[in-house]
């Protein structure tokens, strides 16, 4: 499901940009973007849950590549792959937010197919749930913890499947009315962080050592959506300027 959600993003990418950019530069920057985002995806992975994945450096190492199939973090992907992005566009001189701007949509779409894989490998599960739309995972090949096996869950991976596709969808027409450079950027960043913010309280795996009571992922969701709103308020001033 992560190759198809990265297949579905770079089919919509080279599309939506062909009148606007070169196809070698769009190329190029799929491939790089999409290299340095697992590769970030796996370390933070590797950062985050590192003490629990073995006794010692080589059994931990063993296991990142033994399970390289999964095991992602996706605001290290997200980190590590607006790096390379950016880094390239100013290599090659390219209005770094204007493409941005024409990623930010496809990103949302191959999110919303990986979550959907995670939904079928039992993994970023949610916590106990007493409703109805509640799921249960019963084989134990699956990633669900065996304490939670049997029992109602919260289709997290689902909900969060389900907005990265509503965003994908408000993104996509953003891009078609071809706001300020780095508005869709920016209103991409403001809607995922605070869609995951509020899904994590619902998750039910590990979410890695909590500070100020908050998950990691919480701790980035604030960041990235404080992020967004300095980039929205510069976005606006420079309108008011012109």
């Amino acid at each position: 499901m992560v190759a198809c959600g990265y297949l579905a993003a770079i089919l919509y990418a080279m599309r939506a940009g062909k009148d606007r950019f070169k196809k070698d530069d769009l190329s190029d920057l799929v491939f790089y973007t999409v290299l340095a985002g697992m590769a970030g995806a796996k370390l933070f992975y590797a950062a985050t849950y590192w003490t629990s994945l073995g006794t010692d450096f080589l059994s931990r190492a063993l296991f990142l590549l033994r399970s390289f199939q999964y095991g992602f973090v996706f605001y290290g992907g997200l980190v590590f792959g607006a790096a390379a992005f950016f880094l390239l566009a100013r290599r090659r001189k390219l209005p770094a937010l204007a493409a941005a701007d024409l990623f930010a949509p496809a990103l949302a779409l191959g999110h919303a197919f990986g979550r959907v894989g995670c939904f079928l490998a039992g993994c970023c599960h949610g916590r106990p749930s007493g409703y109805s739309l509640a799921v249960t995972f019963t084989n134990p090949a699956c990633e669900v913890d065996p304490a939670l096996l049997g029992v109602p869950l919260y289709p997290t991976q689902l909900l969060e499947a389900a907005g990265n596709l509503g965003i994908f969808f408000l993104l996509n027409a953003a891009l078609g009315r071809r706001l300020r450079p780095g508005a869709v950027l920016a209103l991409y960043a403001a809607l995922y962080s605070a869609q995951r913010f509020l899904i994590e309280f619902l998750r039910g795996d590990d979410r890695g050592a909590a500070h100020l009571g908050a998950s990691p992922a919480q701790l980035v969701s604030l960041a990235v959506f404080a992020a967004a709103a300095a980039l929205f308020f510069k976005l606006r001033s420079k309108n008011e300027k012109n």
